[in-house]
């Protein structure tokens, strides 16, 4: 995997100032401030947006005291939203620098920066707090990462006794053709892709309890069907605001993820666990 293209260039991340041009179609300036509504159809970069954090927010029992780690955080979105709408503090946590400027520069902009807390660091050796935190939640993220032995080991010890996980992931539902193989490793850049029964056995291993693996294929491969069908309509419209060139390179990303679905080999899951008590 030496070949392996670097995260920045996947096709999702290599036009970022999508939201800056977002907010501009809607008069909001570089430096103006942001009511935090603005930005739930901007930068929300998962299945079901808003609703998907909600959902992870009913499962975690949080409120205003709870306090949150986000890993592969992006430009903060659903960090942002919880510390909105709950009231709670969360650490994103973010790899990549672009994309945790940006975050951290909404995050002030839109007066939320007293709870959210923006890190730039790998969560596989980022220092992380024992028992410093109540909940875990990341999105879409982990499949990124080259070891996930090791980190739901560091997220097991970040989380204090009784605190609980929520993910939501890619996961493999059958063997990768040849060609399945090279989207996932050079258009979704997925490093760790495996069946929902190892994902499972990775959390478990790390000392989770009350671990639970919920295949969402049934849900996740209609949603991205119709995902590149609304993008092919709606090319004119997105391309006047943010260029022919942004348009493409989420074309091409949306297209690899809903033929890999169509060709039965990805799939979607969410797991729950806790920490022992």
């Amino acid at each position: 995997m030496n070949d392996r293209p670097a995260i920045h260039t996947m096709p999702l991340y290599t036009h970022v100032d999508r939201i800056a041009r977002g907010l501009a179609a809607r008069g909001i300036g570089p430096n103006d401030a942001i009511a935090p509504a603005e930005l739930f159809t901007l930068d929300q970069w998962h299945y079901h947006g808003t609703d998907a954090i909600r959902d992870a927010a009913r499962f975690l029992g949080l409120g205003p005291t709870s306090r949150v780690l986000d890993v592969g955080a992006g430009v903060g979105g659903p960090a942002r939203f919880l510390a909105h709408t709950v009231g709670c503090s969360v650490t994103a946590l973010e790899l990549q620098p672009e994309l945790h400027d940006i975050g951290r520069d909404l995050t002030r902009r839109c007066g939320l920066a007293d709870r959210v807390t923006h890190v730039c660091g790998d969560a596989l050796s980022h220092p992380l707090p024992q028992a410093g935190f109540d909940a875990v939640i990341s999105f879409l993220a982990i499949l990124r990462m080259p070891d996930r032995p090791a980190l739901m080991k560091r997220l097991a010890e970040t989380l204090r006794r009784g605190g609980r996980c929520y993910i939501e992931d890619l996961c493999q539902r059958a063997p990768f053709a040849p060609r399945d193989l090279h989207d996932v490793r050079t258009i979704v850049h997925g490093l760790t892709v495996t069946s929902i029964d190892d994902y499972a056995a990775d959390v478990r291993g790390a000392g989770f309890v009350e671990v639970v693996a919920a295949d969402l294929t049934s849900d996740w491969a209609p949603f991205a069907t119709q995902r590149v069908r609304a993008w092919l309509k709606d090319r004119a419209a997105y391309a006047a605001i943010h260029g022919e060139e942004a348009w493409a390179a989420q074309e091409l990303f949306y297209t690899a993820i809903d033929r890999l679905y169509r060709n039965g080999s990805l799939g979607g899951v969410r797991v729950t666990a806790r920490s022992p008590s």
